[in-house]
Formats: C-alpha cells, sequence, structure tokens
C-alpha cells in the first residue's frame, strides 16, 4: 500500500482532552493517552504542537513509502527515529501514524487488521474488567486503589464480556444500597466510584461473584491495579487515612492476596522497586504483574526477569510509542514465560483496533474495560472476530 497522503488533526478522546489524529489515505487513528503514567513512558508531544510539526515536517516524508508488511513497518520506523523520531515528534504521533497506517493497509487489502500480523491467529482470550475504581482515574473521589478488576474464568470469550457486564451492573446496585453517598458516579473507564472503603469494596465484590455463580455457573477472579507510583511520595506510600513504609505496603499486598484470594495484582510497588515485586512475586502463585515498572519496555522487562520480579506484563503500544515495539515485546514476554496483558489507556478513542492487536499478537489477556463507548468498541469488535474465528 502506497502511503499517497497523509495530515493531522487535534480531536478530543474520552476524557475530552485533545489528542493528535492522523489520516493516512483517508482513514484516521487516534493517540491515546494514560492519567496514571510511568516515568519511563516515551515523550507525548502536546497535540497542537504535534499537529503542526506533522502537518509542516511530516507529509512529504510519508508519501516516500509502501506499507505491505510488518518489515515495512520496521522500516519506516527506522527512518522516522532518521529524521528526529520520538524525540522530536512524540510517540503519540508515531503510534497515531501507524495506527493510521494500519487502518488504511487493512482497507487497501480488503484484510482485517490482525491478519497484518498473523494470517491465521488462535484467539483465547480472557478479559480483565474494571468495576470499581479510584486513584489517579477518579481524583480522589474514590478507593485508594485505582482498579478492581474481574475476570470470568471461561474461554467464551462473547460469554466472559457479558458476564462482566452483569457484575459492573450488580455492583452498581450494590453501591446504592451500600454507600449512602453514591450517586452512579464512574470514573475516566466506566467503573464505578464510591466512597466505601478498600477492603468494603473487596467483600461487595465477593458477594456479587457468589450470585454470578448462581447465575451462570462459571467461576470469577478477582484482581486489583494498585498503580502504586501514584500512591507513593518522599519514601511512603499515602493513602487516605493511613502511611505505609515499603516493608508495610508488601505486608498489606500479601495480605490482600490472602485474605481475597486475589488472581492478579498489578503495580503493587513504586516502579523502581524491581527487588521489592520480586519479595512478593515469589511468595505468590497470583499473577503479579508490571505496568509502571515495565513500560512496554524490553530493556525494562529484562530487567524484571532478571530480579524475578513479575509473571505477567502490560502491554500499552503508545507506552513505548511504537506498534512494532509493543509486537516485539509480547513476542519477548512469551518467549520467556511471562504473561502479556494489552491495555487500553483512560484517555481513550473511540477506535477499535486494540481488539485486531489483542488477536493478531495473540495475548492472552486483555485490559479494556466494560463501560463507556470507547471501551465498548473494542470488546464488540472482540466478540465480531471470535465469531469470526470460530465459523
Amino acid at each position: 500500500m502506497e502511503i499517497k497522503s497523509a495530515k493531522a488533526r487535534v480531536v478530543l478522546n474520552s476524557r475530552g482532552d485533545p489528542t493528535l489524529e492522523v489520516e493516512i489515505n483517508g482513514y484516521s487513528e487516534a493517540a491515546p493517552e494514560g492519567a496514571s503514567k510511568g516515568s519511563r513512558e516515551v515523550k507525548y508531544l502536546d497535540p497542537k504542537r504535534a499537529a503542526e510539526l506533522f502537518n509542516n515536517e511530516l507529509i512529504d516524508f510519508l508519501r516516500t513509502f509502501d506499507i505491505a508488511s510488518l518489515d515495512d513497518l520496521k522500516e519506516f520506523e527506522n527512518e522516522f527515529e532518521s529524521i528526529g523520531g520520538i524525540k522530536r515528534y512524540g510517540g503519540n504521533t508515531l503510534i497515531a501514524t501507524e495506527y493510521a497506517i494500519l487502518r488504511a493497509w487493512s482497507n487497501y487489502e480488503g484484510k482485517p487488521i490482525y491478519q497484518f500480523f498473523n494470517k491465521n491467529p488462535k484467539i483465547n482470550i480472557r478479559i480483565l474488567a474494571n468495576v470499581i475504581g479510584g486513584g489517579a482515574h477518579a481524583k480522589g473521589r474514590s478507593t485508594n486503589i485505582q482498579e478492581f478488576l474481574v475476570s470470568p474464568d471461561t474461554d467464551n470469550l462473547p460469554l466472559s464480556i457479558f458476564v462482566a457486564s452483569y457484575i459492573h451492573k450488580l455492583l452498581g446496585k450494590r453501591l446504592e444500597l451500600l454507600d449512602d453517598k453514591f450517586l452512579y458516579g464512574r470514573n475516566d473507564e466506566g467503573a464505578w466510584t464510591t466512597s466505601l472503603e478498600d477492603e468494603t469494596v473487596f467483600n461487595i465484590i465477593k458477594m456479587v461473584f457468589d450470585e454470578v455463580k448462581m447465575d451462570y455457573n462459571i467461576k470469577v477472579d478477582l484482581g486489583i491495579d494498585f498503580a502504586a507510583t501514584q500512591l507513593y511520595k518522599d519514601g511512603s506510600y499515602r493513602y487516605k487515612n493511613k502511611v505505609f513504609f515499603r516493608e508495610d505496603q508488601i505486608k498489606y499486598v500479601k495480605f490482600l492476596i490472602d485474605t481475597y484470594d486475589l488472581f492478579y495484582i498489578e503495580d503493587p510497588l513504586y516502579e523502581e522497586d524491581f527487588e521489592g515485586f520480586a519479595e512478593i512475586n515469589n511468595s505468590t502463585k497470583s499473577l503479579i504483574v508490571g505496568d509502571d515498572l515495565t513500560v512496554t519496555d524490553i530493556e525494562r522487562i529484562k530487567k524484571s526477569l532478571i530480579y524475578k520480579s513479575v509473571k505477567g506484563v502490560i502491554i500499552k503500544p503508545n507506552q513505548i510509542g511504537s506498534v512494532v515495539k509493543a509486537y516485539e515485546a509480547v513476542k519477548f514476554c512469551k518467549e520467556n514465560g511471562l504473561i502479556p496483558i494489552l491495555s487500553h489507556r483512560s484517555g481513550e478513542t473511540e477506535s477499535n483496533i486494540l481488539a485486531h492487536l489483542a488477536v493478531g499478537f495473540e495475548v492472552p489477556f486483555v485490559k479494556f474495560g466494560i463501560i463507556n463507548g470507547e471501551r465498548i468498541a473494542k470488546l464488540n469488535e472482540l466478540i465480531r472476530i471470535y465469531e469470526s474465528l470460530n465459523k
């Protein structure tokens, strides 16, 4: 596919914040942005400035490329780096451009985007759905823990999506009864926000799981994303009603794992504490996962392997600013016994492209949320792809 036209503009993301959108051969994709960011994420350029630079400096550059394979996309990245790359144009420019290239390629070839990476993928995906949340996604109005995640234990992907949605609805009804300040408020990702304490929320979710098991005969696993770097300041973890030093935080994480039978724990400690992650990871069979720790960067993932810090790694393409590098990170994880988990961002776009990357990369888990249009776009596309691959 020859790139014949290119332009950039500023549009809105799901938070209503400006973000960069790139159009290639008439097909557009935008860059997502997270609220809870690791300090090691690639440079994010102001969208207005990114659009100006793109339209003034990159249009003619892009017209020199013919994209027909992953190798061609890699060559594009190499050339992009040679003219300034992410340092000059920002990771949001590169990721939006590559997404738009993939969308244009799909329409040119008449093939789904996932086939750019994998012509005959096997789909065996479990979802992790954020149902109650707080932290940086709720601006201090909610729980200390950033995400309470549910994961129905079934290989029937559409069923797992519907069960997670059902859990979200049940939790809304329970919170209405138990939280006198609850007004059906939701955070950036559509998860309920509540004034109840974290431990109370755990118990409410466990009660709902019992109800779901009776209705669907499906076991549901519980996970959390601490986003602990957001709690960390001057050597301690600052909760609304307590302060923990490092060893206290490690003990608290272990206590929650044991007490609530947690299946999944993401970023339980500050983003540079590889040794502390390892102490937790080596003490449990639960899935300890790095996000701010690893930032979709193979070098950080390698370091986590050396320390045995995690069993799983969050993959966010915009975190590293590159579809190619995100794909390479997934492959590296698989080759080294780590579980890759493809994730959305809190400030998302209406695109469904992450569903195609999940299938093309053959990841075993996705974190796409469970409510709001920008999340539903990805989940519904997963249902369509699942149906098409299981005819």
